[in-house]
């Protein structure tokens, strides 16, 4: 049982080492809904706020795609020429109820870079497109925007960038930070981390008693 308690220590620590933050500069809302053409890219240039660019999400709109299709986003540098990552969905619908998570591994030293974000709907049959909201966004860091084939000028699609620490430890640590400012002075720092400790010694011991029992 022991061996059980550690591992769960370990599914912990790993889901928090892949803990990522938003940036919330960025607006999430829904803006002017429009229609992405079939395997016609749009192209949304960015400069990332703070190294550990993993995951950007994008808040698309209700969409009649048929038989479904892929989503596909890729980053490149910021002439649009390198490909950095890339992140594929397989969808069968597309819903404005929720955000639309790409992931992809860390870029460590992404801080101040500029990036060209390149997202394309490819359906699995005919011509049926999706549909993304997009935003008046006056932001320096959203620095070009075109869709089909037309550029928008202080605007970008609905979507928010998240970073993600070089450790796990460095994740906890901020996280801790971020809830900090709403918690009592006994739920902070050394004080917090006593709790946890003093918690997981006890659902340890109550899980040996109750096998043992």
């Amino acid at each position: 049982m022991i061996a059980t308690a550690v591992l769960l220590l370990v599914i912990l620590f790993k889901l928090l080492g892949d803990w990522s933050f938003p940036d919330t500069s960025w607006p999430l809302e829904k803006g002017e809904k429009v229609k992405m053409e079939a395997n016609q890219p749009l192209v949304q240039k960015f400069t990332a706020s703070r190294d550990g660019l993993e995951r950007i999400k994008i808040l698309f709109a209700n969409s009649a795609i048929g038989d479904g299709g892929k989503l596909e986003m890729k980053i490149y540098d910021e002439t649009c020429s390198q490909l950095t990552r890339e992140s594929t969905l397989n969808v069968t619908s597309i819903s404005s109820g929720n955000t639309t998570d790409f992931t992809f591994s860390r870029i460590p030293d992404s801080k101040d870079q500029a990036f060209c974000l390149n997202l394309a709907y490819k359906p699995q049959k005919g011509t049926k497109s999706a549909s993304i909201f997009i935003l008046d966004n006056p932001s320096p860091q959203s620095q070009y925007f075109r869709l089909n084939g037309q550029e928008r000028p202080g605007q970008s699609i609905s979507m928010r960038p998240a970073y993600q620490n070089a450790s796990g430890w460095q994740n906890i640590i901020e996280l801790d930070q971020r809830i900090s400012q709403y918690k009592p002075w006994l739920l902070k720092g050394p004080y917090l981390l006593v709790i946890v400790f003093l918690f997981v010694i006890f659902a340890i011991s109550a899980v040996i008693l109750l096998i043992t029992w």
